[in-house]
């Protein structure tokens, strides 16, 4: 005997809605195209699945949307470490710079501002994103109907021009010698223009869906902490290095509908390392980021099924080099890995036997694999004048499997009071 799925059962459910949802593609507007232009007022995620749901039978708008949530979400900040740290030279009976170098600009080093210090400092970024996992955003492949004739088959594509621009400020305070606390308020705007599109087999464009739209407002905070543990045998002119511990909230501040945030509260846990003598400083990081509920994003319309992403890994290093006594150069490393999804993919999805000949659907949507993002950084530090520092950095993908973009340029002005 053979046993058939039993009413009701998710897959059955499953496969009616996909196969409701593959002849509704093959049937809609086949005599002419259907062009849409997406009225004002839509949220960026709404904005999203009204361009690209319907071209599959999963939700392919939510997954883009988480995919660009976690991208400007976790993107790295300027450091919270100060240019300038003095200290009583008891050799001299002055005030000396504990360092030749002014620190990291996206890692951090264990030595701390010094008490009553203020520090205070904005970097702008500006990202235009290429690619989404391995898909090129100008050609994305969202969804496929497979059939046996080419009036019955479809494709969807979509070409999205999608980029961000960040102004970060920044604030720090030395409360102790050894304990700092600051602030980092990031003001995020999106911009997506884009247009989808369904065409048939024979060549016919089924649906057509264009927007054009930016949106701008508060990311999430960021609330630090920074407490030096321990200061390495030597001098405290220079700074011998030593070890120190970070933590990084993260608050849910940032729009999680408009993708400027993701909802929930993060907190970053970490070891700072940092060392050397003389013109050359190593520095390392690594941490662990707590978060305080999953993010969800659905990946079956009918049996409701979830990718619940939660926590992140991260480690950092680099090198800080003193090029003249004005100039630092600055290299380093940063890698971070998104737990339990957030990578896309093409899934297939069989249909039912029917008469239009149609036999899979396939959709983009988000995968159970996480996102593993790692990153160059070379840049320079300049002292302009008095403690005003300028700082140039370039982000440069080498790894990322979610949303990104080749390179991203940064630049910021950082002030010890």
């Amino acid at each position: 005997m053979h046993s058939s799925p039993r009413q009701g059962s998710p897959t059955t459910k499953r496969h009616v809605v996909i196969g409701v949802v593959a002849l509704t593609l093959v049937s809609a507007a086949s005599a002419s195209a259907q062009k849409i232009t997406l009225v004002e007022g839509l949220t960026l995620e709404q904005t999203l699945v009204q361009l690209a749901n319907p071209l599959g039978a999963r939700p392919i708008g939510e997954s883009i949307g988480l995919a660009t949530a976690i991208e400007i979400g976790t993107a790295p900040f300027g450091t919270s470490s100060g240019g300038f740290v003095f200290k009583l030279d008891p050799a001299t009976g002055v005030l000396a710079r504990t360092t030749t170098t002014f620190g990291p600009s996206f890692t951090e080093r264990a030595l701390t501002a010094g008490e009553g210090q203020v520090i205070i400092g904005a970097t702008f970024s500006s990202t235009t994103y290429d690619k989404l996992s391995k898909f090129a955003l100008n050609s994305l492949p969202l969804g496929a109907v497979t059939a046996s004739t080419p009036a019955a088959s479809r494709t969807g594509t979509g070409d999205f021009r999608l980029s961000s621009k960040t102004l970060a400020i920044s604030g720090t305070v030395g409360v102790t010698p050894n304990v700092d606390i600051g602030v980092v308020v990031p003001l995020v705007s999106i911009k997506l223009e884009a247009t989808t599109a369904l065409v048939s087999g024979t060549g016919t464009v089924v649906r057509l869906a264009e927007t054009s739209g930016v949106y701008s407002g508060i990311g999430d905070v960021a609330a630090i902490l920074k407490v030096k543990l321990a200061k390495f045998k030597g001098p405290d002119i220079p700074d011998p290095g030593g070890l120190a511990l970070m933590l990084n909230t993260r608050l849910p501040t940032g729009d999680r509908d408009n993708l400027r945030g993701l909802g929930v509260t993060r907190t970053l846990a970490a070891l700072v390392f940092s060392a050397g003598k003389g013109r050359l400083r190593p520095h390392a990081t690594a941490g662990f980021d707590f978060w305080s509920k999953s993010v969800d994003v659905p990946t079956a319309t009918a049996t409701g099924g979830l990718i619940k992403v939660r926590h992140q890994t991260h480690v950092a290093g680099g090198i800080e080099v003193e090029a003249t006594p004005k100039v630092t150069l600055l290299l380093d490393f940063l890698g971070q890995k998104t737990r339990n999804g957030g990578e896309v993919g093409i899934v297939t999805d069989s249909v039912p036997a029917n008469s239009a000949g149609i036999t899979a659907v396939q959709s983009l949507v988000t995968l159970p694999e996480g996102i593993l993002r790692g990153l160059v950084v070379p840049g320079i530090k300049v002292n302009l004048k008095g403690k005003l520092l300028l700082s140039l950095n370039a982000i440069v993908t080498m790894k990322n499997n979610g949303l990104h973009s080749r390179v991203t340029p940064v630049v910021g002005l950082n002030l010890t009071m």
